[in-house]
């Protein structure tokens, strides 16, 4: 995989913070919406960078964009769906919109130098991963069980539309 290391900045170890902008999942997100990268500095500031792996979730006291991502109930029409260059499904509600959120997400993980990688980062409350998902944890299932994504936040490989949960 191609990788092009963006350094963001520099943490008190003197390490660096930085994203893959061409194949993580935060460098395409920020493709999409760059003014998140200084959300992410803002974030950042008060972490102890002291483990392997941080997930910080934040309110910022402002309203900073909207979320793509929202509770459920069975009311909703569900489908599920592979989202474009992805190899899981997604779960999506039709006919919901994004709402406003003051909440960013940032995912970490330091490298073998020490450094830190922004993986993922996204507006909106922590979520687990989608069933599937390489980093899926023992609450995927359930917490997408009742979430899902708005129909028109992401492009979807339309041959791999389903009502039927494939998980």
């Amino acid at each position: 995989m191609q990788m092009y290391r963006y350094v963001i900045k520099t943490i008190p170890s003197g390490r660096e913070l930085y994203v893959n902008l061409i194949s993580s999942q935060a460098g395409h997100y920020l493709s999409r919406q760059p003014y998140v990268l200084g959300l992410v500095k803002e974030v950042t500031d008060n972490l102890k960078f002291e483990h392997k792996n941080i997930t910080a979730e934040r309110d910022m006291g402002r309203i900073i964009g909207n979320t793509e991502i929202i509770d459920t109930t069975d009311k909703d029409t569900i489908y599920y769906a592979k989202a474009n260059k992805k190899t899981i499904f997604s779960r999506f509600a039709k006919n919901r919109y994004p709402s406003q959120s003051s909440v960013l997400t940032v995912i970490l993980e330091r490298d073998q130098e020490g450094d830190y990688e922004l993986l993922d980062t996204w507006i909106g409350p922590h979520c687990p991963p989608f069933p599937g998902d390489d980093h899926e944890t023992s609450t995927s299932k359930l917490y997408w069980e009742t979430h899902a994504l708005v129909q028109d936040a992401h492009p979807v490989q339309s041959k791999t539309i389903t009502k039927v949960c494939p998980y």
